[in-house]
Formats: structure tokens, sequence, C-alpha cells
């Protein structure tokens, strides 16, 4: 029997020879392939040693202990972020929507992934503060100068961003659009400007500022605030009487003489009228 079973042990042994030659060899492959680490170009290491921060690995291969080390990986590489339409609203009280990228590069990599938890996520928040503080004191004038507005956010990025081991090589506004009551705004601001020189002129030759308001074709002639207010005020009451007026009215036989839909309409067209 002990003959038996030692051919019995020596069959098994022969048929699972082979499958342990392939595991054998595949772990001792895992665990040299576990000592090294590969870093690809355009990208830099960073070494920690039971938590500690180390040296700075460059691309190429490494020697790594497992379970004693870990490494983290960060592109060197020039990298684009795009920032999506911001609202800002500047010191003159004008909307513009401006959309905002900037090209950076990390250079020192202990502060990038020490000083800072998520870079991307900071630097993000980085851009949005750079955009509002860039053209919240901009006015109509300097808004349009983007090569100008491109270095100053390209200078507020590199001094927020710097303590983080990065440099902004490009910064930028690709669009910066006002919206439509800015627009307005803007060209009501133009003509009244241009009225005013005109008017100065007029002023100076007929010596009254009603005519020289007309002769400019100005579409209500200028009045003191206090008398303007008064005006609102009379149109507002007569306004109020109108509408009470169609409201209450009633035909010979006692019935309302104005249905609620011609009521509405007649107070639409009574306020376009007296606006």
């Amino acid at each position: 029997m002990i003959a038996a079973g030692g051919g019995l042990l020596e069959r098994i042994l022969t048929e699972i020879g082979d499958d342990l030659l392939v595991v054998a060899a595949a772990s001792v492959a895992a665990f040299f392939r576990a000592l090294f680490r590969t870093i690809d170009s355009g990208h830099t290491g960073l070494r920690f040693t039971f938590g500690r921060a180390g040296g700075v690995l460059q691309p190429g291969l490494h020697l790594f202990v497992p379970f004693v080390q870990s490494m983290r990986v960060v592109p060197t590489r020039s990298r684009t972020m795009d920032l999506p339409a911001q609202r800002i609203v500047t010191l003159e009280g004008l909307v513009f929507r401006a959309d905002a990228n900037v090209v950076f590069r990390v250079v020192d990599l202990h502060k990038a992934l020490i000083e800072v938890d998520d870079v991307l996520k900071g630097m993000r928040q980085m851009l949005g503060l750079s955009v509002q503080e860039v053209l919240r004191t901009a006015n109509r004038a300097t808004v349009r100068d983007n090569d100008g507005l491109g270095r100053a956010l390209h200078e507020a990025l590199q001094r927020r961003l710097a303590p983080w081991g990065i440099e902004v090589e490009r910064a930028g506004f690709p669009s910066i659009a006002p919206d439509e009551k800015s627009v307005r705004v803007t060209q009501l601001i133009q003509v009244t400007g241009e009225r005013r020189r005109a008017l100065e002129p007029l002023l100076e030759t007929t010596g009254r500022r009603d005519l020289a308001a007309a002769l400019v074709g100005a579409r209500a002639m200028p009045m003191k605030r206090t008398k303007a207010l008064l005006h609102r005020e009379h149109r507002r009451r007569r306004v109020l009487r109108i509408r009470r007026a169609l409201r209450t009215s009633k035909d010979e036989w006692g019935d309302r003489k104005w249905t609620p839909a011609q009521v509405r309409r007649a107070e639409l067209s009574l306020e376009s009228r007296f606006r």
C-alpha cells in the first residue's frame, strides 16, 4: 500500500509540475515587477517612504519597495485649463459674460502635492477669483483691451499660484460680451454724451436751456427733479382714475359695460400711452 501511495503522489506531482512552474515563474516576475516603477516622459513622480515625501523622480525606471513606499505621478508638461462663462458686474453696474483660460505647468512637485489637497480644483477656484478681480474694476474703455486684461489676469494668477509650485505661462479671455441691458445702457451713455457736447454751443448761442434742448432733439424738455416727480405722480393718479372708471362703468340697464378682457386690453393700452 505504501508503494501504491507513493506512486499516486508521484503521478500527481508529475501532472501538476508544469502548472507549479508557471505559477512560480509568474510570482517571481510579479515580485520583480513590483520592485520597479516606470515614469513616462512629460511626467514627474514624488516618492513617499512611510508617508514622508522623498526625492523627485524623473522619467525612467526607478526602484520601488512595496508596502513601504508609495508614489504619486503628476504631468509636468504645459497644460490648458478652461473656465466656463462667468457673470461679472463691473463698478459701473454693467454686466458681462466672460470666458477665460490659462496655460500652466507644474515646476515644484513638493508644493503642488503637499501644499494643496487638489491642485486642479484649487486652480479652478483661483482662476474664477482672478477673473472677478480683473473684470470687476474694468470700465467700458478698458474692457476692449483684451491684451491688457490678459496681462492683468496672468499677474493675478501667478501671484496666487506661485505658492503651489505652479508657473502660469499664458492667460487670457477668449470672449467678453455684455448682456442686452448693458449694451442698451452703453448706447444710451454714448447718445447722451453726444447730445451734451452738441448742447453746450447751442446753450451759449441761445442762452436758454429749453430752447437748446429742443434744437438738439431731446425727447423731452429738461426739468427739475421735483417737477418731474410731481408730473409722474399726476400721470399715475390719472391712470388710476381712468382704470377705476373702466372697471365700474355700467350701461343703462345696470350691467357692466366692459367685459374683463376688454378692460384688460384698455389698461394695457393705457399703460403704454402714459408710460
